[in-house]
């Protein structure tokens, strides 16, 4: 049960965030929104690319020459940018050859778990691939739903087994 000290100290938090509750905050809107304009089919799309994504740009080493020297802000911009550029990319190619085809039957609930998976994935494997911890502090509701790497792994695995149970096998003809 909750104590007073507990409902003190979610006082105290929600009356003056931090600028990492707010990221949390807005990743869960995020994943609304997005998830209710994409559809499933994209959101698939997209959850391919960042797989693949976080592998080339994990083993892809010619990023380092461009930051050599630079400060560490540059660093985190410069590959932050590759990384989501990598992912547009990704997502364009395989929108347009894997999952061509759409379902019409997109139930809301599945559409909502994908992009709250996809979202925070994405935000797990910035916080991860990039110099953010480094150059940010993380207040530890952040740290542990984002940045640890016990977390990085279970961001990895469960948008799979959602996938397991939302897409439904399709006859082939």
């Amino acid at each position: 049960m909750f104590n007073l000290a507990n409902l003190e100290t979610v006082s105290g938090i929600l009356s003056h965030p931090t600028w990492d509750l707010l990221v949390v905050f807005f990743f869960v809107a995020f994943a609304f929104f997005y998830g209710l304009s994409s559809g499933k089919r994209k959101m698939m799309a997209v959850l391919f690319s960042i797989y693949i994504s976080i592998l080339l740009f994990e083993n892809f080493s010619y990023l380092d020459f461009f930051t050599q020297g630079k400060k560490i802000l540059f660093v985190f911009f410069f590959r932050s940018a590759c990384f989501l550029l990598l992912i547009i990319l990704l997502a364009i190619l395989f929108n347009r050859t894997i999952f061509r085809t759409s379902s019409k039957t997109d139930k809301w609930w599945h559409v909502f778990v994908l992009s709250f998976l996809e979202v925070g994935l994405l935000v797990s494997a910035i916080f991860q691939l990039l110099p953010a911890k480094e150059l940010l502090t993380f207040s530890p509701v952040v740290g542990l739903l984002f940045v640890s790497q016990k977390m990085f792994f279970w961001w990895l695995v469960l948008p799979l087994v959602a996938l397991f149970f939302i897409v439904k096998k399709q006859k082939i003809e």
